[in-house]
């Protein structure tokens, strides 16, 4: 009863931690899947018109990599699901991956589990909590979504199964975040490895659906898709990422149980015995602390782009007269090509402002943690402090625009035989840096006001991919797709860029970005 009795203590520990971020995801999630549902029923509100659409987007391979293999896409269900296929494939496993790093390698490396463990919690027991506070949340999106697609007029049958399969997918992935927690002694390493993980599960999927081999039973992603919840109903797939995701998490209790706290299984060696000039300046220690996210999240985006770019010419061949798909994705079919850049290019557009929110995120971690209050006691000023890190964090996100932007030109010209087009496919990525870097501002601004909210920095992104991805295609009211910063570029290299657009992305940027400066050197330092 005692071991019980703390196990439900450290759940509601976790709970008034991490309750404010655990409902900002289920709202946010829940409001994106519901939205896509009823915009898609309202879109495609007759058998001709379904008809239509599955025609379209099956006409060959090339697609399947993007959203994946739909069977039963000749319903509205199977519409749904094409259409919510990219970004379930990304923002369900980020539920998992973020929930459950944010209370148990975060909270370790703050400090905040030493207290606990010296009482009558158990070393097992955070990692249970966590776990069980993010199955909680994977329940809660479940039930919601599977409610809001029966609304829609979805088969109750169908809507329940499709709801689950993208839970377990979240479970999965908050199973493999729990393991990884113990495996690297930092929450960055965490969210890396992470990353990692679903890109490489994202490939597999790609290519075991354009292939049409067994590669699509190794993803997780293919788990979810071999549900068919929309065709022949598959329950008995649950069980594999249900079995996957509590091994998993399971091994993860397990080395948690044997572990120093404060370690990991996989420890570097010692560093040198005298810091470089370079690193022991604000500039030289914040490219060490955002360096290793960072090669994460460049490695997902190459892996990504060059995925989409060897498929290219596949892309190319299926658009060419086909003008009811080239129409489906909001493309011209004389220039398939550039389309499908501009698709791919706002793609690593959201990939990269991933990676600014989590690392903007990481400056609230080093306050928590204690480690900025010791960094401020010297010479080093709160400006200095912020600034270094934004100009690496601005940097990173540079090099990681251009490396995948390299990446997809040299696969797409590989895969065409053209290489005339190369330096469109660069510009292209670099022309979507000021709307990535809107979302920094907003980032930055809520750091320096209210920390604590920063939650809705993540809630604003799942927003405006949302609407930037699939508001075009739904027909959604255009005042709704401007929110998103992303649809004021353009769409280069398939349309002009939009340069007074390009100006006032700046401007609001540079006004968010001195909010949160301005209140940052105002503030308390650690706010609670």
């Amino acid at each position: 009863m005692r071991r019980r009795g703390s196990a439900l203590a450290m759940v509601g520990i976790v709970w008034r931690a991490h309750g404010r971020s655990v409902l900002v995801w289920v709202i946010a999630l829940t409001a994106g899947m519901i939205a896509t549902a009823v915009a898609v029923a309202g879109l495609y509100d007759t058998p001709a018109k379904i008809h239509t659409y599955a025609n379209a987007v099956t006409s060959g391979n090339a697609l399947a990599a993007i959203n994946g293999h739909v069977e039963g896409i000749d319903s509205l269900g199977g519409v749904i699901q094409d259409e919510f296929g990219f970004l379930a494939s990304f923002l369900l496993p980020l539920l998992g991956i973020a929930l459950v790093t944010s209370a148990t390698r975060r909270d370790e490396e703050a400090g905040r589990l030493d207290m606990l463990l010296g009482g009558r919690i158990a070393r097992h027991q955070p990692t249970l909590a966590a776990l069980l506070v993010a199955t909680a949340a994977t329940i809660a999106t479940t039930v919601l979504f599977a409610t809001g697609l029966s609304l829609a007029g979805v088969p109750a049958r169908g809507a329940i199964l499709y709801a689950a399969a993208l839970g377990t997918l979240a479970f999965v992935f908050a199973g493999i975040a729990a393991l990884l927690a113990q495996l690297v002694p930092h929450a960055r390493g965490v969210y890396t490895w992470s990353l990692i993980v679903l890109v490489a599960a994202y490939v597999l999927r790609g290519v075991g659906d354009t292939t049409g081999t067994w590669f699509t039973w190794m993803s997780p992603l293919g788990w979810a898709e071999k549900t068919a919840p929309f065709a022949a109903q598959r329950w008995w797939v649950l069980t594999i990422p249900a079995v996957a995701g509590i091994v998993s998490g399971g091994a993860a209790m397990w080395l948690a149980a044997r572990r120093d706290l404060g370690s990991a299984l996989h420890r570097s060696g010692p560093g040198p015995a005298r810091a470089t000039r370079l690193r022991r300046s604000a500039i030289g220690l914040a490219m060490w602390i955002h360096g290793p996210a960072l090669m994460g999240w460049m490695a997902a985006a190459a892996l990504f782009t060059a995925a989409l770019g060897a498929l290219s010419q596949q892309f190319v061949d299926a658009v060419a007269g086909n003008a009811a798909l080239a129409g489906s994705m909001g493309i011209g079919p004389d220039r398939p090509l550039p389309g499908m850049v501009a698709a791919v290019q706002l793609y690593v557009a959201v990939i990269g402002a991933g990676y600014v929110l989590q690392a903007i995120g990481t400056l609230r971690t080093e306050e928590s943690c204690g480690r900025l209050e010791t960094r401020l006691t010297g010479t080093l000023s709160r400006t200095r402090w912020l600034i270094a890190h934004v100009v690496v964090i601005v940097t990173g996100l540079a090099v990681l625009t251009t490396s995948s932007s390299l990446v997809l030109a040299t696969t797409i010209n590989w895969s065409t035989g053209d290489w005339s087009g190369f330096g469109a496919v660069v510009r292209a990525g670099v022309d979507y840096l000021p709307a990535e870097l809107t979302l920094a501002g907003l980032a930055l601004a809520l750091f320096g006001l209210w920390p604590r909210g920063y939650a809705l920095a993540w809630a604003a992104y799942a927003t405006t991919t949302f609407l930037a991805l699939l508001g075009p295609g739904l027909h959604l009211a255009q005042w709704a797709i401007d929110l998103a910063p992303a649809a004021h570029i353009g769409h280069p290299p398939a349309g002009p860029v939009d340069t007074g657009s390009l100006v006032a992305l700046g401007g609001v940027t540079l006004a968010l970005a001195l909010v949160g400066v301005i209140a940052f050197r105002h503030r308390d330092i650690p706010r609670a």
